[in-house]
């Protein structure tokens, strides 16, 4: 599990070192893969192992691997979360077979300005939103879409996720906190996306894979619960989208892996979309990896809700 993959894209390829705060959030999230394993795959986890964990990973047949008392795995291939270089010497460490995307392209089409250029290609981005590499022109982008007192919006970083790496505010003028995050990202080079808010009526996530001969399995559609800033808070099973609704979503779905695959990536990927009051923003942004909503998922199937069931990620 490297939950922290774009913390470390946003480092640009240079060394890293994973914070504590990360170290505790993937032994946190590791047991939740087990639902993605099958029968004689393994799941590779830091010791030491809950008793829960070790119970449940026999009861699947999933074997569970340690660095630190390394097995041989040559016949199983490496699946992270998402690739980086660290993510395939973890890899390459626990003996498996390592077969890395180009890390350079993966920092790429996983760059929420990647998926803004696509949605501005598409005619299909929120009115205001634009990105901005100086300060002078983030001001003029707050100004202009955002004129009256309470207009709410979002200074976002390329690599931020799960409600991370950006800051919340309102009306045209950028207040001190906001002003003093935005000029230090900028000063390291970072070009920012500025957005007006969207007030959520409900949010998606359609989660696909994409093969080596560019076919596309679109998995299904997760239905993620947030709080009133964006935090992810976990899962509704068992609410399936409107038709129409899954048609719209889907076909963007498609657009954007098939545009993934011609930048020569293949593998999991999740598109997020947003209903709010005025509509459905289809293409929120994307994530070239493995997320949540492929867990959620397996839940619900799993599971099999009648009627509507929270689901926590915690």
């Amino acid at each position: 599990m490297n939950a922290d993959f774009e913390h470390e894209l946003a480092q640009g390829g240079g060394a890293y070192r994973r914070p504590a705060s990360y170290e505790e959030l993937n032994r946190r999230l590791a047991p939740h893969l087990l639902w993605l394993a099958r029968a004689g795959d393994a799941l590779l986890v830091a010791e030491p192992w809950p008793e829960k964990l070790q119970s449940e990973a026999a009861r699947r047949q999933v074997d569970l691997v340690s660095l630190h008392r390394p097995k041989p795995q040559t016949n199983r291939i490496f699946t992270p979360w998402g690739w980086t270089r660290c993510a395939a010497e973890t890899g390459e460490r626990a003996g498996a077979i390592v077969e890395p995307l180009s890390f350079e392209l993966v920092a790429r089409v996983n760059s929420k300005l990647w998926s803004h250029a696509l949605e501005a290609e598409l005619g299909i981005a929120p009115d205001g939103a634009a990105t901005a590499a100086t300060f002078e022109e983030l001001e003029e982008r707050v100004a202009r879409a955002c004129p009256n007192a309470d207009d709410k919006w979002v200074i976002k970083s390329p690599y931020g996720f799960a409600a991370r790496e950006r800051v919340l505010g309102r009306g045209p003028v950028i207040e001190l906190p906001q002003d003093k995050w935005s000029r230090r990202r900028l000063s390291l080079g970072e070009t920012l996306l500025f957005e007006p808010w969207l007030e959520v009526v409900r949010e998606y996530g359609v989660v696909l894979e994409i093969f080596r001969d560019g076919a596309v399995e679109v998995r299904g559609v997760s239905d993620l619960q947030t709080n009133g800033a964006g935090t992810g808070t976990g899962y509704l099973l068992g609410r399936k989208p409107p038709s129409n609704r899954m048609h719209e979503l889907e076909s963007i779905a498609q657009v954007v892996a098939s545009r993934l695959f011609a930048e020569g990536y293949h593998g999991p990927a999740g598109v997020d979309a947003l209903e709010h009051a005025r509509g459905l923003r289809p293409l929120l942004e994307v994530n070239a990896r493995y997320t949540m909503g492929f867990v959620a998922l397996a839940v619900e199937r799993s599971l099999r809700p009648q009627t509507p069931l929270f689901w926590s990620t915690k």
